[in-house]
């Protein structure tokens, strides 16, 4: 028997927004009279297979709560929003701001589960802006249960500051899962003892296990950078964050010491330690290298992120003792 359906019926889901293709979105800007802004990083994501990997990558679930930086004109909000429990999306340009406020009104009780907060997501380069942590506390008070995922096709010029700094709260991401430059990707992931090892290297793997799920092409995005993007996944590992004693001093301690990178360890802990104190730098380090077992000719960018975090410790507390 064939099923009847009342108009209603027909109409009862709301229509989704249009899949945004470069062609899509040409047409639409030149309808709106939007212009991209170079200097605000606005690379919009136009593979849509490659959006669908991203969005199944972060494994969303229904009690989840997603920040989004970088909104951009809605393409992965409205996605996000009929996925997760609350949404927070921050987006710096007035512009799109509007036009994605317009994607969200096409959900109709979905779009209410999104948080559009227009401005800058950071206050300064180690600090976010308030009004964005205060909607992330909003959101996860609304949905206790669920885990808290950044989920963003991130703007290259802050990628670095906005991972960062979530790690740095109290109560950072769960897990992340972003578009980013390869070549911070790379970094982000990177070993010890190769070229691409950094203090970011360490600060997110002393916490963290991330992987690059999928390298992407410039043609992935309109308009299309000069270098390839990455979908990064990162995964907080409880365990492991609680190992360090002080988020705040270990990562001041990392960011100096790979100040000097290329010089000896040994060097550049005797200065830390010992200021002018020349004699007492050396004995400070002394103590150190012989606790951790460390080579005299140790450098940073050789020490895992787990033993960075113990060789902290062991130079804070050994500094402390000698007064």
């Amino acid at each position: 028997m064939t099923e009847h359906r009342s108009p209603q019926a027909e109409t009862s889901q709301p229509p989704m927004p249009p899949r945004q293709t470069a062609a899509y979105l040409k047409k639409w800007f030149a309808e709106v009279g939007f212009t991209i802004d170079a200097r605000r990083g606005q690379n919009f994501l136009i593979d849509l297979n490659l959006l669908d990997l991203l969005i199944r990558s972060a494994a969303i679930g229904p009690d989840d709560v997603v920040l989004e930086v970088g909104a951009g004109s809605g393409t992965l909000t409205t996605r996000l929003a009929l996925l997760a429990a609350r949404v927070v999306s921050a987006e710096i340009d007035p512009r799109l701001a509007q036009l994605t406020r317009e994607q969200l009104l096409m959900l109709g009780e979905a779009g209410e589960r999104v948080e559009l907060v227009e401005g800058d997501a950071l206050h300064s380069k180690h600090r976010f802006a308030a009004g964005l942590l205060d909607a992330v506390e909003r959101a996860r008070d609304a949905s206790p249960t669920g885990r808290f995922l950044l989920v963003a096709n991130l703007p290259y010029c802050v990628a670095t500051p906005v991972i960062s700094n979530l790690l740095a709260l109290p109560g950072p991401f769960d897990a992340a899962c972003v578009t980013i430059q390869r070549e911070l990707a790379e970094r982000i992931t990177a070993r010890p003892g190769s070229s691409e090892y950094s203090g970011l290297s360490v600060w997110i793997g002393s916490q963290c296990r991330s992987e690059i799920v999928r390298v992407l092409p410039p043609s992935a995005f309109w308009p299309r950078p000069k270098v390839e993007s990455a979908i990064l996944r990162i995964e907080t590992e409880p365990t492991r964050r609680q190992a360090i004693p002080d988020l705040d001093r270990f990562h001041a301690f990392v960011r100096d010491v790979f100040c000097h990178r290329r010089k000896l360890l040994r060097g550049v802990l005797a200065r830390m330690a010992g200021g002018r104190d020349q004699a007492k730098g050396r004995a400070i380090v002394d103590r150190v290298f012989t606790e951790m077992g460390l080579e005299p000719q140790a450098r940073a960018e050789e020490i895992a992120p787990d033993a960075f975090v113990r060789l902290e410790t062991v130079f804070t507390n050994t500094v402390c003792e000698f007064g």
